[in-house]
């Protein structure tokens, strides 16, 4: 979210709100009929985030292939718009889906609510304790302009 909305931001003063963007960027590569069709998914070459975002270079094109209206994607430059805008969409799709959920026990684990993100903190606190959660060495992106 974090990485969204501050591209997000950077788009807007670089490019304007509405941006104008760069006459090469609006086109978006189609694929050729004739390539090879890939049966199996996990062989594909197109990485999660070309294939999330269908090809468009910029988070406000992106936002737009969400079906997001130019007048509000100014609002998910703050990052806590995204807290309010999206919970329900996902929550009105699992409910399409037949999903049975108590929904009254339903959180945002972020700052946002810190009465719960402090309980969750509590509770790794308690199990790191007890040596119930364990930590590894794994690669982690780390953005120095972000710190």
């Amino acid at each position: 979210i974090k990485a969204c909305a501050d591209k997000l931001k950077r788009e807007m003063e670089e490019y304007g709100n509405p941006p104008v963007f760069p006459a090469d960027s609006v086109e978006v590569e189609s694929v050729k009929e004739d390539t090879v069709v890939i049966k199996d998914k996990s062989k594909g070459k197109k990485s999660k985030a070309t294939a999330k975002s269908g090809g468009a270079k910029y988070q406000w094109q992106i936002m737009q292939s969400l079906g997001i209206k130019d007048e509000i994607i100014p609002l998910f430059a703050d990052t806590s718009y995204w807290l309010k805008y999206f919970p329900p969409l996902a929550k009105m799709d699992l409910m399409r889906l037949g999903i049975h959920v108590d929904w009254r026990r339903s959180f945002i684990t972020t700052d946002a609510n810190p009465f719960f993100d402090s309980f969750v903190r509590w509770q790794f606190i308690h199990l790191k304790k007890r040596n119930k959660v364990m930590y590894g060495k794994r690669h982690t992106i780390f953005s120095p302009k972000d710190n």
